[in-house]
């Protein structure tokens, strides 16, 4: 039997992702529904698990999948999105056309990443772009997921809607500027009701 065809056992496995389920949860709050990757037929290639964060009123939406399609991100991703609980359904949509983009492209996001869009991303909103990034809440534990050797295995990016005169803005003088401004005017980032603040 020849066994110069065998591959050596894969580190790329589901393995390296033993407790990130638990981590999800220590930050974002307790589990309340999932969406499976067939939820509308073909399988897409991730799902989305809905966490509720109660102290804040907070619903995060995080994809579930990624990390095991060939986007080429090392370390792997994963994407979020956290709103007020009533505006949950946002949130998935946000996550979905994002994870659904990179998934047909093959392609990742990177920490600062602006993806703009032509159109409003949201009906009834000045929001024309996301911005990829550490979440403004959670530590960065919650970003950057290690194995038990401390070895960083994931990121989960989180996704922040961005105004059409915010992204002009960020273009302009760039996102670290954007997010001074956005601390200056005390932006609530997880409200998608939010206004402008350029």
């Amino acid at each position: 039997m020849s066994t110069g065809n065998q591959e050596p056992p894969s580190v790329s496995g589901a393995h390296r992702f033993v407790g990130l389920a638990e981590n999800l949860e220590r930050y974002a709050g307790t589990p309340s529904e999932a969406e499976p990757p067939n939820v509308h037929g073909p399988d897409r290639g991730y799902g989305l698990v809905f966490f509720h964060l109660e102290e804040y009123h907070l619903t995060s939406v995080i994809s579930s999948g990624l990390r095991f399609q060939p986007l080429g991100a090392e370390p792997a991703q994963e994407l979020a999105c956290t709103v007020y609980r009533e505006q949950a359904e946002a949130a998935r949509y946000l996550v979905d056309i994002s994870s659904e983009l990179l998934v047909r492209n093959r392609t990742h996001l990177v920490p600062d990443q602006i993806v703009p869009n032509e159109q409003p991303l949201l009906a009834g909103t000045e929001f024309h772009a996301l911005l990829a990034g550490g979440h403004p809440l959670f530590p960065p534990e919650f970003t950057r997921f290690t194995d038990s050797q401390g070895v960083e295995q994931l990121q989960v990016f989180t996704l922040l809607p961005v105004t059409l005169g915010e992204l002009n803005f960020a273009l302009d003088q760039g996102v670290p500027a954007l997010r001074k401004q956005w601390a200056r005017f005390e932006v609530d980032v997880f409200d998608i009701g939010r206004p402008s603040v350029a």
